[in-house]
């Protein structure tokens, strides 16, 4: 449960080292502290309602996606922020796909919201299921648990909103209605047939070490897409491809657990590499900047040898919820 809590927020911010708080090792603990209950508290909120309605990943991903789009749009504002002064390139990263009449940005929108869709909440969840097949399938939270890490999120959330609105202001009553029954869809959606896992089939399962390189290859590859409606188009291209690919190995294949933690490892190396490419935050020095992607880069390299060569008991169950099949 630890491992998720804290590890939401490093796989979703940390690993791009673009922060103001990057190579400062309290600030990185202090930012931890207030960004744990809100990563780490909405992935496993979202483990405890896969595993307690009997989704799969689909209703994984649909439930990610909708802290996706609360995020950025009712959490942080940064669908709504036009300037920004601590990030050099916000202005960049939004004209290009500005839709002067949504106030919004249709690039870093998306890119946004994919990235906590894969980093923010799968990533920690898909490695958890790999790492610890005897929880899988199981809450990990009781009432006072769930009633406690909600409280904790939500107070984050409030927190981190608060902060926003002082600086940017507050965006009007009508796009925070826009943005909640957005999110309001996609719970509702996850909750239906469509999220539930579906069986898995019997040919010979993709090997592991491709799945790696695919998902560290396809996370670098969204990472470094222009913020231009060409990136947009490339974006959406490689995400609807990948959802067909996913499903089609998922229905066909020997699909389990281990093959979705090794898509997750991946993707973190490939988000890793990134946070070396990314230009050192105003007053943060390159050699401390470089510092954390090194020792990052040393950790998820560590994390996805063990997703990689984890081999489960004999006695572990197969996953009755969480099943990657869908």
């Amino acid at each position: 449960m630890l491992a998720v809590a804290f590890g939401a927020p490093v796989s979703a911010e940390f690993l791009q080292a673009y922060l103001p708080s990057t190579g400062d090792v309290p600030m990185l603990l202090v930012s931890l502290l207030i960004l744990a209950p809100l990563y780490g508290g909405a992935a496993l909120l979202i483990r405890e309602v896969a595993v307690r309605r009997g989704l799969g990943w689909t209703g994984v991903l649909l439930l990610a996606a909708a802290f996706g789009v609360a995020m950025p749009g009712l959490v942080d504002l940064s669908l709504f922020v036009e300037h920004r002064d601590d990030v050099a390139y916000w202005d960049e990263l939004r004209q290009g796909t500005l839709v002067a009449e949504l106030g919004i940005a249709v690039f870093p929108t998306t890119s946004w919201v994919a990235g906590h869709v894969f980093m923010s909440v799968s990533a920690p969840l898909a490695v958890l299921d790999t790492l610890a097949p005897r929880h899988r399938g199981r809450p990990l939270l009781g009432p006072v648990g769930i009633v406690v890490t909600a409280a904790l999120c939500v107070l984050a959330a409030l927190l981190i909103r608060n902060d926003t609105v002082r600086l940017y202001g507050q965006p009007g009553p009508t796009r925070n209605l826009v943005v909640l029954t957005a999110v309001v869809m996609l719970v509702a959606l996850a909750l239906t047939r469509v999220g539930r896992p579906v069986d898995t089939g019997s040919r010979r399962p993709v090997p592991i070490w491709s799945l790696t390189l695919i998902g560290a290859v396809g996370m670098f590859s969204i990472d470094m897409l222009p913020a231009t409606w060409i990136g947009v188009t490339v974006l959406a291209v490689l995400l609807v491809a990948a959802a067909i690919l996913l499903r089609w190995c998922s229905r066909v294949t020997a699909w389990s657990s281990k093959q979705v933690g090794a898509l997750a490892a991946g993707a973190t190396v490939g988000r890793t590499l990134i946070g070396f490419l990314a230009p050192p935050p105003d007053g943060v020095s390159l050699a401390g900047k470089l510092s954390q992607n090194a020792l990052l880069l040393a950790a998820v390299l560590g994390l996805a040898w063990l997703v990689t060569h984890h081999r489960p008991a004999l006695t572990d169950s197969p996953p009755t919820a969480l099943r990657p099949t869908r």
